[in-house]
């Protein structure tokens, strides 16, 4: 791993207040803020995309913002918007406490308050690499289903992406006092599609739309499931599965072996996502495990009918249900008979639009970076709640 500069009165965990300061707020002194990440790649991983967001909108709002990280195609969007990125290549044969030792340096050098970890290698390295300085470390729990997310304890203040995962990480050892929730938001984002478009593609109708990585925990396979029988109600429908992943070819084959290959389309990654969702009849999100995904708020801000699964953080960001319909996770069967209820009544996808597209603030990037900052200042004064 090398590292190296290039210019460019709360109940314990509970949830952080959309109505406190936001971060264009002159009464907020400025605050020296570095970002620990594995990859600037503009690939779709959610972890990077908001990390991104919340360096960039700080960044707006006047404090020092440093995103370390290796080179990748958000460098420039970072450098456009007055955000430093220190360089931090992959191993490389260099010791990682190498890393730590001239990730400290700068700390020092620079005076930094605030070392926000969004992945586990960072909280290792953070942590690590603020012992002996002023600077505070934050980490982010955004993969609470991986086995080692309890790593992001290493933080002296642990933000969770919902409500579901703080309780989790509190079941699993991290102290009520360090931990609280900031749901993301991904509503007016500086993040726009990078490189030449793709070819524009035009969805048929009926249609149902997914946006995940080609996972397990995904519930890919149960929307497979739920088409075929679907199509007994809704015989000409097109499921539509933007995403690429590991698990793609065994997606692909039980999409024949169930005889729905003729109705389930797999479009692989695409950077414009959000435009070809928008031709949504019904959006789906059919996880097994997702913390907060940003493809919630997206779909929300499209005005979509939306039904996903109710599990981890995905009922919080459709209002419990007003925003869109919840269903067990791992059923077909529930799954098919919301969705194909949606294609068949017109009126209800419509009320449902309506519902999705309500109280769209509390999912925008600024009430997100609003509140992260407020969690920095609890850091940085050493306030436990």
């Amino acid at each position: 791993m090398m590292l190296d500069t290039t210019s460019s009165a709360r109940k314990p965990g509970a949830r952080v207040s959309s109505e406190r300061a936001q971060p264009q707020e002159p009464a907020l002194a400025k605050l020296r803020i570095v970002h620990l990440l594995n990859e600037l790649a503009q690939l779709g991983n959610g972890i990077v995309n908001v990390a991104i967001d919340a360096a960039v909108e700080q960044s707006r709002a006047g404090h020092d913002v440093t995103v370390a990280a290796p080179d990748g195609a958000y460098a420039e969007l970072l450098r456009a918007n007055g955000v430093q990125h220190f360089l931090l290549e992959p191993s490389g044969g260099l010791h990682p406490l190498t890393a730590v030792f001239r990730l400290r340096r700068f700390l020092v050098i620079n005076e930094t308050q605030i070392v926000h970890a969004h992945m586990m290698k960072g909280a290792v390295i953070g942590r690590l690499a603020c012992t002996g300085t002023k600077a505070r470390l934050v980490t982010t729990v955004h993969n609470s289903w991986q086995r080692h997310a309890v790593i992001m304890k290493l933080g002296h203040r642990v933000i969770a992406v919902s409500d579901a995962v703080r309780d989790d990480m509190i079941s699993r050892g991290v102290p009520a006092a360090r931990i609280e929730t900031v749901l993301n938001g991904t509503i007016g984002t500086a993040r726009r599609p990078a490189g030449t478009p793709p070819e524009p593609v035009t969805l048929e109708h009926p249609n149902i739309v997914t946006v995940a990585g080609m996972y397990v925990r995904k519930g890919i396979a149960d929307l497979i499931e739920a088409t075929a029988l679907i199509r007994e109600r809704v015989p000409n429908v097109k499921t539509y599965l933007l995403g690429d992943g590991p698990d793609r070819a065994h997606f692909e084959q039980l999409a024949r072996d169930r005889g729905v290959a003729n109705s389930v389309v797999f479009l692989g990654f695409r950077a414009d996502a959000e435009l070809v969702m928008k031709q949504a009849d019904v959006f789906v999100l059919a996880s097994h495990a997702d913390p907060n995904p940003l493809v919630i708020p997206e779909a929300r801000a499209a005005g979509l009918p939306i039904v996903a699964t109710r599990v981890d953080g995905i009922p919080e960001s459709l209002e419990g249900g007003k925003a869109g319909l919840l269903v067990p996770p791992r059923a077909p069967d529930a799954l098919a008979n919301a969705v194909a209820g949606l294609l068949l009544d017109p009126e209800q996808r419509n009320r449902l639009r309506v519902a999705t597209s309500r109280n769209l603030e509390r999912l925008t990037v600024r009430r997100m970076a609003g509140e992260t900052l407020e969690v920095y200042r609890r850091a940085a004064e050493g306030v436990v709640q």
